[in-house]
């Protein structure tokens, strides 16, 4: 006679605790914070989609945003990516200064 099924409760190993911290949504300040420029799989993560997903689009050249290869590797420049999720640029003027600009006040 088979004893009866165990079932086995789900333990966290002891990187999937640290992997759980490292998924923090993406911020403006965090992406900015990548600099000038980042590489594939971390613009992949910005923009919510897998890393073989992100290599396959730069291989057929048809990333959502500028990508350059740079010897092996890909490199994204960031400024696209902020750009490309309707973020603000810092050096983009405020929205009030644009609005000042745009009267053409007389000096």
């Amino acid at each position: 006679m088979r004893s009866p099924r165990r079932t086995r409760t789900a333990t966290p190993a002891t990187g999937e605790a640290s992997r759980c911290e490292e998924r923090q949504p993406w911020t403006v300040e965090r992406i900015r914070a990548l600099g000038p420029s980042t590489d594939l799989a971390t613009a992949a993560a910005v923009l919510g989609m897998s890393r073989s997903t992100a290599y396959k689009l730069a291989r057929r050249d048809a990333f959502p945003t500028p990508l350059y290869r740079v010897g092996a590797h890909y490199r994204v420049p960031t400024a696209p990516i902020l750009a490309m999720l309707h973020l603000p640029h810092p050096t983009d003027p405020e929205p009030d200064e644009r609005a000042a600009d745009d009267r053409g006040d007389p000096p």
